[in-house]
């Protein structure tokens, strides 16, 4: 049970940052500190902006909602470098929560957290999944004007791109905020995927995020 909630987990992860691509390992933030780097004239580069702002942050939270053999909706915090707090709030092990701290893991089922058996290895890092890597199969970048988003004002972009890994294609659109060129939302379908059909999450990257571990 717990090694098939572990691959939900990795799941999100990839969802959540892997089908952004042009980030690089760095962390740096770069560019423009407000907006688009090109409004639209440019909508790749655009994009890439806005992929370096995101990895540049020291935390966010994640609202995931999706379809594939079951549905998916679940929320993931995540705090530099390597903290994570997943809760799975429908689909499959709605009602849990699992926290990532480095190597160590902690699971709740009902009101007891219990630590997980240490692997030896830590979660994949969400800096470290996002390489120059994602460009090179980058295609179809497309800026499709602006749009209010929960009372903020987005530009969208569209792209197509395949996974890092096993290759599969992607297809993409994303709501980049005009006052901060941070992503606010991305919408993500995988034609060729029965794990997953599509996945829609919705970031909240100005409230600060903490997490501790649960036990001792």
């Amino acid at each position: 049970m717990k090694n098939h909630h572990l691959a939900i987990f990795i799941l999100l992860v990839a969802v959540i940052g892997c089908k952004i691509p042009g980030f690089s390992s760095g962390g740096g933030l770069s560019g423009s500190s407000k907006g688009t780097a090109t409004g639209g004239s440019d909508p790749k580069a655009d994009v890439i902006e806005a992929s370096k702002k995101f990895i540049a942050l020291q935390s966010f939270t994640a609202n995931m909602e999706g379809v594939g053999q079951t549905a998916i909706k679940s929320q993931v915090k995540y705090a530099a470098p390597d903290r994570f707090h997943i809760t799975y709030l429908g689909g499959t092990g709605a009602g849990m929560e699992i926290i990532y701290i480095g190597k160590d893991g902690y699971m709740k089922a009902g009101d007891k957290w219990s630590k997980m058996p240490s692997t030896g290895q830590s979660i994949p890092n969400l800096r470290d999944s996002f390489t120059e890597e994602g460009l090179k199969t980058l295609s179809d970048v497309k800026y499709d004007g602006g749009e209010s988003l929960s009372g903020k004002s987005a530009s969208v972009y569209s792209y197509k791109n395949v996974t890092p890994a096993g290759a599969n294609p992607f297809t993409s659109k994303i709501w980049i905020s005009n006052d901060t060129g941070v992503p606010m939302k991305i919408h993500v379908e995988y034609p060729n995927n029965q794990a997953l059909k599509y996945m829609d999450v919705s970031y909240d990257t100005d409230a600060k995020v903490t997490i501790e571990p649960p036990i001792k």
